[in-house]
């Protein structure tokens, strides 16, 4: 069923490129007739609900809900995650994939992990957790190792459990951190335009080839894109206890979140902005246990604001 669920997706991924902004494919690639041919003004082809949705970054949870504003009833849900080690915890995600915690972190109890906050407080049930540790979004998109980026086939799949696993109905992606940490060339976002598979080697293209691999694999599922926490770990800068920290390219974490929350926003996907969760660089000695991973309070404040987001 994935299998072929994903050979598709390069056509899909076209249809919806240029639904949005009718963008031109990149330079050399010709259109197939059978491309030019399809009606995407059709009911088979139509771009799906959940890509048409109003995009917005969700408030903070601090922020009292009014009196006739209800939580969503997101009960019995199925609920995926695609992340790095902030969202591993043994035997909750692929035997091939990269562990932090709880063998490395502050994090004993997977009850703890700001995801299982989430489940617990909106009784949606775990579908599957493709987070695994020292990963990019960034790299050889057809890399099938534990160790492959988010971009990638192989971590896409994973968002389904088993071989043909139900589809998520709530899909939350949150990794990117390490693209800074590694200084990955950060690249930038203009307008949605169809990216090529191999080696992706700048954030905004990858970022954009997982969000149009997402959109065809999971077409209906309301999928969350999260921007990503401070950090004074890493290459910095020859100051690096100053703020904000900067990696070899002089990026900063807010230049990696601006172009997360515009990519995503061009496909119409909501932003939760996690960066504004209480966690800041200033009190990264006590919410995380090394300046990247949170401990368990950090945890709580990133749970309780996802949660948050979701509900409201």
């Amino acid at each position: 069923m994935k299998k072929s669920k994903l050979t598709c997706i390069l056509l899909v991924t076209a249809v919806l490129c240029f639904s949005f902004t009718g963008c031109s494919r990149n330079s050399g690639e010709e259109a197939s007739s059978e491309e030019i041919q399809t009606d995407y003004s059709s009911e088979e082809n139509s771009i799906p609900d959940n890509m048409v949705s109003q995009a917005e970054t969700a408030p903070a949870p601090e922020e009292t809900p009014s009196a006739q504003q209800q939580a969503r009833d997101l009960t019995g849900l199925k609920l995926s995650i695609l992340g790095d080690s902030i969202s591993t915890f043994d035997g909750y995600i692929p035997t091939d994939y990269n562990i932090f915690y709880p063998g490395h972190g502050e994090i004993t109890t997977v009850e703890n992990t700001w995801w299982f906050q989430v489940l617990t407080a909106t009784g949606m049930e775990l579908n599957a957790n493709a987070s695994s540790s020292n990963t990019t979004i960034s790299g050889d998109s057809n890399d099938t190792t534990g160790s492959a980026p988010g971009c990638s086939f192989k971590r896409i799949n994973d968002l389904t459990p088993g071989d043909d696993g139900p589809a998520p109905d709530v899909l939350i992606v949150f990794m990117g951190t390490n693209d800074f940490l590694r200084s990955v060339e950060l690249g930038s976002f203009t307008a949605p335009e169809a990216q090529q598979e191999g080696e992706v080697t700048n954030f905004c293209d990858a970022y954009e080839l997982m969000i149009q691999k997402l959109a065809a694999s999971f077409p209906n599922a309301q999928i969350y894109f999260c921007t990503l926490l401070e950090t004074n770990a890493g290459d910095v800068d020859d100051n690096p206890q100053g703020f904000p920290a900067t990696n070899e390219k002089g990026n900063t974490i807010a230049d990696f979140n601006a172009e997360i929350a515009t990519i995503a926003s061009a496909y119409n996907y909501p932003v939760i902005d996690v960066h504004n969760c209480g966690i800041t660089y200033d009190t990264l000695g006590q919410y995380t246990g090394d300046g990247v991973h949170p401990n368990t309070e950090g945890a709580k404040l990133i749970g309780d604001y996802i949660t948050h987001a979701l509900l409201y």
